[in-house]
């Protein structure tokens, strides 16, 4: 999944993502070097250059679907 935008990252939104990152790695047990980490962080700024500004709805973008 990757979404074209124009829109560039602030210094405020970078930490919101950051922090969203650790948290979600954390929770998973994931290191921030890990790969699936990357692979998280690509994800996150996908769906707020999508539009999704919000913490908490940011980490839910991330849960699996329930089958």
């Amino acid at each position: 999944m990757v979404f074209s935008s124009h829109d560039t990252l602030e210094p405020g939104d970078i930490a919101l993502l950051r922090r969203v990152l650790e948290e979600v790695c954390d929770d998973k047990s994931i290191p921030l070097d890990h790969p699936d980490a990357q692979e998280i962080a690509r994800d996150l700024v996908n769906w707020f250059l999508f539009g999704i500004k919000d913490p908490l709805e940011l980490r839910k973008m991330l849960d699996p679907l329930p089958i």
